[in-house]
This record gives C-alpha cells, structure tokens and sequence, in this order.
C-alpha cells in the first residue's frame, strides 16, 4: 500500500497491509481532508447545534443532552460501552485488516476524527500493535464490538498482544513507545462507526476465494485423468471451447480451458461422464462471479464514507445517514457460500464415483488412501450446506427497538470463512483420492504435483489428515 492517498484502495492493498506487514503513510492531500472534516465537527460544536453524538447520547438516548463539561467522559464511556465483544480473538492478520480498513474510512473526511487521531491509528499498524478483538458481537450496522476492541487500546484501555502475551493496552503502547490517546468530542463514535471488520477481514476471506476457483479447476482435471485410467471411451467434447463459446459466459470459457490444458490430448472417458465431470466449467463458473462481485462490495465500502453522522467539508455540516447499513455486502457473502455448496456437492459427488473405482485396490490391499474419506467429504459436506442457508434476514431489534433492522454482514463473514474452509477440505479429499487412481497416468505436471504428494512415501502408517492437509497446501 505504502500511501494511502484519495485513489481507491484495492483488495491487494488490505492483504499486503494486514499480511506482509506493510507500512501504511498518510498523504498529504489525506491529511488535509482529514483536518477540513474535523475542523467542521469543532464549528458545530462551537454553535452548540445538536447532533446525534457529538452533544447527544447514543441510539435510545438520541434525545439526551450532553452538557460540554461531560463530552471527555461521553467519549470514554461510549468505547467502555461499546468493548462487548465475545469469543476468540481474531487473528494478527485480521486485527491488521480491521485497523487498516478503518484508518481508510477517516481517510475519506467522513468521519470528523483528528489527525492525531488517524496518525494513532496509522501507529498501531506500523508499530505492530496487536488488539485483542473478540469475534462476536456485531449485528452489522457498523461492526461496533470489534471497532470498540481497537479504539480501547488506542486510548490506553483494553487489551493487547506483544510477544504472545496478553497485556494491557497501556502497557502494550508503552512498549512501542505510543502515548494513550484522549478522544476529543465526536471520536468515540466515529471510531466505531463503519463496518471495518466486515470489509477488512472481508478482503482477506475473499482474496483468498481467488484461488479456490483455479484450484477447482485443477482438481476436476485430475479427477477426469483418473476416470481416463480406468475407463475408455470417447473425447472430452464438454471441455471444448466451441462449447463454452455457446453459453458466451467468460468465466465458464476459462473455467474450461484450464481443465482441458491440463489434460493430456490423449485423455478420454465414457461418452458422457456424470455432470459432477462434464459441467464443472458450468458450476465453477458461478464461483468465479460471485467472488467478483464480493470483491466490487468490498471495494465499494472502502471507497465510500460510511459514517454516522456523515461530516461534509464541503457544505459545512454533520448529517444522520445510513450508510454504515452494508446489506449489499452481506448478501454477496450469502452468495459466495451458496455458490461454495454447490461447487463442494460436485466434488463430493465426484469423489464418491472415484471411491467405487478406487474399491478393487482396497479388496486387494493395495489401497493407501482410506475409502471412508469420502465419508468425512459427506459430513463436511451437510455442514456446507447448512452454512449455505441465509443468515442477513436473521436480526433482532436492538436499542430499545431505535435500531431495529440490521444486515448481519458480520456473520454472514463469519459463516463464509468457516464454508470455504470447509470447500477447500472437500476439493482436497477429492484431490487425494483422484491422485491415488491416476498415479499411473500420464499427467501433466500441475496434477502430477499432487499425483506425487499422495504415492511418494506413503505408506499404511500415514494418517488421512496429514495426507489431505498436504494436498490442500499444494492446492491452495
């Protein structure tokens, strides 16, 4: 990332922040913005105008004055009342995400926070800075429990990770030579108020959705090369880009072209192999869409200023909006995990066609691959399933029924990171199982990659865990 500027942030730019540690500088243009937008919250504030936050309470307490003499404690009080979240915490990795995506949203002038403020953020980053952020909590209607967690720590409060240990925030400022930060009036809100894990954790899930289409793709060839070892028939005519070139879907066109360069010219199967094989490219094409437009969601969100009130430099004033409400965003997690259901329910259905072919060597002994792995697929697979059910629809009134629709954006996050993991286990116990077929094959050297993981020093001492998980490395 390097500068965050006024240009769009990308997907890539959150993974290469949260993931490989990169060092995040504001621009000059960035700090100007940011200054012209608190400079409007400290005008407003001068008039005594009332708005929602700045001199008022929060949700149910909308209409509850609060005096100037109060406005310090409001802040503190508002992030002690928000730190609510449950469960484990998230990972560095995500922590870094959360912190990135809402140092982005101050860098839009927004928000109305500081300079000082956003530069404590921007630290946490560069100083490695670890909040311990639980997993639960948000509703999504800005992701307030996990946005708590961070702010807690920027301001001295709540808890940290250095080294492994959990501390406090204070201590771990201390110890990267970081002030606490005291929140002027309006920052309590305003770091809470956007959908930070939602999109930055967002990022990362879907980035890495990326590669489960190709990784399909790739299983589905090594699966075609097995049934092509033990069986003869005709061409892979379904595979063919005349056929693709029908349907005008770019991303089945792909999908297909990837498995059939993959595939010796000599391969061949039955005249028509079960439609988990033959319209793989027509299912996996469906993945690769969703996963685009996720991503558009994502970088819609990055791109935007979500906060409530919304400060507007331009015409001098804070308004009540709605923008922290991201349904599109969560209706295209709901879609990645009904689209991840039905790519999985191939695989599994193609696994248990090669479990049948892979019955003579397990009567003979010659098997070292476990035939009940496609059991294991079938038990992955009814909970792949149950994620795939809506979840956006599945909200509670909240705040004394002020709050009372919501998108559940976060968990629906939540429930699509748990499918894909469970898709990527799925595709890998095909992958073994195929592997162990057409190890005699001809094959091309990405199949024969995993052909070699599987039949290269295995032996009947090998546990079926470790053989997928070695795979699934490969693969993905």
């Amino acid at each position: 990332m390097g500068v965050l500027s006024r240009a769009d942030v990308e997907l890539a730019d959150v993974v290469a922040v949260a993931r490989s540690g990169e060092r995040v500088r504001l621009a000059s243009v960035v700090e100007r913005d940011i200054e012209a937008s608190r400079s409007v919250v400290d005008d407003i504030l001068a008039e005594g105008r009332p708005v929602y936050g700045l001199n008022t309470e929060l949700g149910a307490g909308r209409d509850i004055v609060v005096s100037d003499d109060r406005i310090g404690e409001f802040q503190r009080r508002t992030i002690r009342n928000s730190n609510a979240g449950l469960g484990e915490p998230l990972t560095f990795e995500q922590a870094r995400a959360v912190i990135f995506a809402r140092l982005v949203g101050f860098s839009r002038g927004g928000s109305g926070v500081s300079l000082a403020l956003a530069t404590q953020y921007r630290e946490l980053l560069n100083r490695d800075v670890y909040p311990v952020i639980p997993r639960a909590g948000s509703v999504g209607a800005a992701d307030l429990t996990h946005l708590a967690a961070v702010a807690a720590v920027a301001t001295g409060t709540g808890r940290a990770i250095v080294g492994g240990e959990v501390i406090s925030g204070a201590d771990a400022l201390a110890a990267v030579g970081l002030e606490p930060f005291a929140l002027g009036a309006h920052e309590a809100l305003a770091s809470l108020s956007g959908n930070s894990y939602s999109v930055g954790v967002g990022a990362l899930v879907v980035s890495d959705l990326a590669a489960v289409v190709n990784a399909a793709d790739r299983v589905v060839a090594l699966s075609l090369a097995a049934l092509a070892a033990h069986s003869t028939g005709g061409a892979l005519s379904p595979f063919s880009p005349e056929v693709h070139a029908a349907h005008r879907s770019p991303e089945q066109a792909a999908s297909a072209a990837r498995v059939l360069a993959l595939l010796p010219a000599t391969s061949a199967a039955s005249t028509q192999d079960p439609l988990s094989f033959r319209t793989a490219p027509q299912l996996h094409a469906p993945l690769a869409v969703a996963v685009a437009a996720s991503a558009a969601a994502i970088r819609l969100e990055l791109a935007s200023r979500t906060e409530n009130p919304l400060v507007d430099a331009e015409l001098r004033r804070m308004v009540s909006g709605g923008n922290f409400q991201v349904l599109g965003l969560g209706l295209s997690y709901e879609a990645l995990r009904l689209a991840l259901a039905h790519v999985a329910a191939a695989s599994e259905r193609r696994l248990a066609k090669l479990s049948a072919l892979q019955a003579p060597l397990r009567r003979s002994g010659d098997a070292r691959v476990p035939g009940l792995l496609s059991y294991t697929a079938s038990s992955l697979l009814a909970e792949v399933r149950h994620l795939a059910n809506p979840v956006t629809l599945d909200t509670s009134s909240v705040s004394e029924d002020v709050e009372d629709v919501s998108s559940n954006a976060a968990v629906a996050l939540q429930l699509l990171e748990r499918s894909a993991k469970l898709t990527r286990t799925i595709l890998a116990i095909e992958a073994v199982t195929a592997a162990e077929l057409a190890a005699g094959a001809e094959l091309s050297a990405p199949l024969r990659s995993v052909a070699d993981l599987v039949t290269g020093g295995l032996d009947d001492d090998t546990p079926a865990d470790e053989l997928v998980a070695r795979v699934e490395r490969e693969l993905f």
